[in-house]
């Protein structure tokens, strides 16, 4: 039965396939069609209305690009009236986004915004079916991340959330690739951080015919194995008559076995650009058989682009998604004015009431898909660390960690600190061969920065250190939680803000 629907999906996402290649020849035709169905939602609603938003060609010239606090008032009349503040169509349910500091913050989905994700799924998967061999014979995992905050709908009574991340692709094609999926409804339900890990482990292992694992972060996997080495006597104790005897095999040995644990395991799914890379190394030589793919810039507010087998870059979805681009002069570019090698921050429009939307991400041009360029996910742009004046940019933070030997570790962020004094710590994974070597690296790397070198000369800035914390990952994971964060989607940024929980957590007072 499952081979038949793996027949019948590989010939539905065919000519879905074949218009997308079309569209990447001449994506700028793709993305006007895109524009003109966007501009039409936007039209209907009280925001296009205020900017007097007639039509696509006066799109760019009346409305402003936004951050969400720049709209954090009409995303709060949409969710408080559902009058069509900001999103025209029926929002069908809001998803909380992690973000990396301040409150959650809300992105309506409407059932057209859902349509993109799930045609993205299908473009990806036929992508996989056609270019990796053997696909179709295991059981898909979709991450489940839930959110452990107790809000599950608007005074309105729209959902907020999701238990289980392959909602993003609709009911109808939720139901259709059931056979294909490894689903565990308790997941969903449950609250407890601690809980919800032993239940998700326990789960996955009972899965013998794991074929593909798609999740957002590394860490999230990581987690998971992480668990069960710490807990494999209760794990075998639980499971004794569940497991088959070649995983308690596995399991027995040191270090765990993971090729064996799940056999089948062809291909994981994960971010593997930018801060997220060393820990996607870090899965491949705990996983060395199986294929681990990037995921290319996707987020809560946009499918952006998909990575294809062979393609260097994730694939623009110039079909789903307005793109527009700011270059270091803040020129606003379209998809066929970008240069190869260059670096641009993404402005997104989609289709459920963001529109000229800053995402905050920086990209490379790497690339070309059929006339398409294709791009590297670089890291975040948006964040600035300014305790005394320094006014340290992610951007610039990014290119300073890059440059110290420390690619060994899985973690590795600059964090802002306030006590005992004022100053930053990088803090990692894994000890470097000569830490205190490493942290005149780093100081002298910050001082390239002429308000930071100002700031230590002044002496409002202690010097740059270096800290080792080999439990980081639980402990952000754990502090995000309390934060009302999900599991599943949690970023690792090159730069940490300020948090005196997290500095106490961390212990670095």
């Amino acid at each position: 039965m499952r081979r038949i629907l793996y027949h019948g999906l590989k010939a539905y996402t065919g000519p879905m396939s074949k218009r997308f290649e079309r569209a990447l020849e001449n994506p700028m035709s793709a993305q006007q069609l895109v524009l003109n169905e966007i501009v039409a939602d936007l039209m209907q609603t009280e925001y296009g209305k205020h900017y007097e938003i007639k039509s696509a060609e006066n799109f760019k010239q009346r409305l402003p690009l936004i951050s969400y606090d720049d709209i954090s008032d009409w995303m709060l009349k949409q969710r408080e009236h559902e009058n069509k503040a900001l999103v025209a169509s029926p929002v069908a349910f809001y998803e909380k986004t992690s973000g990396s500091s301040g409150p959650a913050k809300y992105i309506p989905y409407t059932e057209e915004l859902r349509k993109s994700f799930t045609r993205m799924f299908l473009l990806w998967a036929h992508d996989l079916i056609a270019n990796v061999p053997g696909l179709g014979n295991g059981k898909f995992y979709f991450s489940v991340s839930p959110n452990f905050d107790t809000e599950r709908e608007t005074e309105l009574g729209v959902p907020v959330g999701l238990d289980d991340d392959a909602e993003y692709l609709g009911g109808a094609w939720r139901k259709l690739l059931t056979p294909f999926m490894h689903s565990d409804p308790r997941l969903g339900k449950i609250r407890d951080p601690e809980e919800f890990k032993q239940a998700l482990s326990l789960s996955l292992l009972c899965c013998t015919d794991l074929e593909t694992i798609s999740i957002w972060n590394p860490s999230f996997l990581m987690l998971v194995t992480q668990w069960i080495e710490e807990n494999r006597d209760l794990v075998l104790k639980l499971m004794s008559d569940t497991l088959q005897p070649f995983q308690i095999k596995a399991l027995q040995q040191q270090p765990i076995d993971w090729s064996s644990i799940w056999p089948k395991l062809k291909l994981i799914s994960c971010w593997a650009d930018a801060n997220a890379q060393p820990l996607a190394e870090k899965l491949a030589k705990q996983f060395p058989n199986v294929y681990i793919q990037g995921k290319g810039l996707l987020a809560t507010e946009a499918p952006m682009t998909i990575p294809m087998v062979g393609v260097k870059g994730g694939v623009p979805l110039v079909s789903e998604t307005y793109f527009e681009f700011l270059d270091e002069q803040q020129n606003v570019l379209t998809i066929d004015e970008l240069e190869q090698g260059k670096r641009y921050e993404i402005v997104i429009s989609q289709k459920g009431g963001l529109c000229r939307y800053r995402m905050g991400d920086e990209v490379e041009v790497v690339g070309k898909k059929n006339n398409t360029p294709t791009l590297n996910f670089v890291g975040r742009n948006n964040r600035t660390s300014d305790l005394v004046g320094e006014k340290l940019n992610e951007g610039f933070v990014r290119d300073v960690v890059e440059s110290l030997p420390v690619q060994e570790c899985g973690f590795r962020s600059l964090m802002a600190v306030r006590r005992p004094q004022d100053g930053y710590v990088l803090v990692l994974d894994k000890q470097p061969t000569n830490e205190q070597a490493l942290a005149q690296q780093l100081e002298n790397a910050l001082q390239q920065a002429y308000h930071y070198r100002h700031a230590r000369a002044l002496g409002q800035l202690n010097s740059a250190r270096v800290a080792v914390v080999p439990e980081v990952e639980n402990i952000v994971s754990h502090q995000a939680i309390e934060n009302g964060k999900t599991l599943g989607d949690m970023k690792q940024n090159y730069l940490i803000l300020s948090d005196d929980s997290l500095q106490h957590a961390f212990g670095l007072n």
